[in-house]
C-alpha cells in the first residue's frame, strides 16, 4: 500500500484471499503473477500485488488480488495468521435482501 494514507478495511470470513484497491498499490508492488478470484457476478480478477498490511488483527506482507472498485480499500479473508478475535466495539455494515 502507498504510505501515509487512511484506508478502509473489511474482515471477510467467506473469502480466502486478500483483496486490495488497485489505486492504492504502486506499480512496483505488482508481481506479474495471476490468481483467480471469482466474484458473485461471475467476473474474475487476476492481477496480483505484494503489499504490507498493518491492522490490529492482522499484520503481514501478503500477495493480494487487485480490484478497481472494491467496497473497501482492503478486504482480508481467511489467510494464515489472521486473528478471529473481536473487540468490544466494532464498526459493522449490514445488508438485508428479500
Amino acid at each position: 500500500m502507498t504510505g501515509g494514507q487512511s484506508i478502509s478495511v473489511l474482515r471477510h470470513t467467506r473469502c480466502w484471499t486478500v483483496v486490495v484497491k488497485r489505486e492504492s498499490v504502486n506499480n512496483e508492488q505488482m508481481t506479474g503473477e495471476t490468481e483467480s478470484c471469482i466474484l458473485f457476478d461471475g467476473t474474475v480478477r487476476t492481477t496480483v500485488a505484494e503489499i504490507e498490511i498493518k491492522t490490529p488483527y492482522y499484520s503481514a506482507r501478503v500477495k493480494s488480488v487487485c480490484m478497481e472498485n472494491p467496497l473497501y480499500d482492503v478486504i482480508i479473508g481467511n489467510v494464515p495468521g489472521m486473528s478471529n478475535e473481536s473487540s468490544d466495539a466494532m464498526e459493522v455494515q449490514a445488508v438485508v435482501t428479500e
